[in-house]
């Protein structure tokens, strides 16, 4: 590869990726706060995603000065590529939280303390074959082999994904049918929270196959306007949705709240 070759295709914009490193970074140090001042430390892996964002974006700064640079460009590449898997992995950790809050774990098709066992496991896999592919796309020789494993990383997480969110809505469907709610509570806010996160990563991670598919020289991989819109914007969405709601705090006190009155539960099973 010449030193003088752009690796994205088009000059990426470094204005962009400074307000994106910016907002990342400032809602990863609110995280970090959250997290400490209402102890979640279950949250952690959240905010190492949001820090490998915020990472993604400043390497981007720095890839955008020197496009033709391949440290910087697998820096970003990556940092930026991953952070969703992390996400997901503690959402999946938020909803057998839940579960186990409301002490109603017959509801959930798959047992709470099975979730994170079974997600976590998917988005594990997920997240090691899209690093796979992801570093081999970087490289020319490799990068069609690489297009492929990152198709399939992809695909492996839209699948767990989706699952799980199946799984969710069926828990919330069935606590709406036997349970009567007279206020508000944190958990179950939380809890629609988690589907608005889960319907973005769908979302992104759609995105992101279609722009595998295409290639590192399709229309969406040449367009940075589409990388910002549905990849960068949806994930700060999912960042930010949750400084209105803590997980820490919200698992801590939401329990209290609920009036609730339960019929005979077998028969969703």
């Amino acid at each position: 590869m010449s030193e003088n070759t752009n690796i994205y295709g088009f000059q990426p914009s470094v204005g962009a990726a400074v307000v994106a490193a910016l907002l990342f970074g400032g809602s990863s140090l609110l995280h970090c706060y959250q997290t400490w001042r209402h102890r979640g430390r279950f949250f952690l892996v959240f905010i190492i995603g949001a820090i490998m964002m915020t990472i993604g974006y400043i390497t981007r700064c720095i890839s955008a000065e020197s496009p033709s640079q391949l440290g910087p460009y697998i820096v970003q590449y990556i940092c930026i590529l991953l952070p969703p898997s992390l996400y997901a992995a503690s959402i999946y950790m938020l909803y057998g939280r839940i579960v186990l809050l409301v002490s109603q774990p017959q509801l959930s098709i798959i047992a709470p303390t099975k979730v994170t066992t079974v997600f976590v496991l998917g988005d594990t896999l997920s997240f090691l074959t899209q690093l796979g592919g992801g570093s081999m796309m970087c490289s020319a020789s490799t990068e069609e082999t690489g297009q492929k494993v990152l198709i399939a990383g992809l695909i492996i997480q839209l699948l767990s994904f989706g699952l799980f969110f199946v799984t969710a809505i069926i828990f919330e469907m069935r606590l709406r049918r036997l349970m009567l709610f007279r206020n508000r509570t944190a958990w179950r806010t939380l809890l629609y929270f988690c589907f608005v996160a889960a319907a973005l990563i769908i979302l992104r991670c759609v995105y992101r196959v279609i722009e595998a598919t295409q290639g590192s020289r399709g229309f969406l991989s040449t367009h940075e306007a589409y990388i910002y819109c549905f990849d960068a914007l949806p994930m700060f969405l999912v960042q930010g949705i949750f400084h209105f709601c803590a997980p820490g705090k919200a698992l801590r006190t939401g329990g209290g709240s609920a009036k609730a009155s339960y019929e005979n539960t077998d028969e969703l099973n």
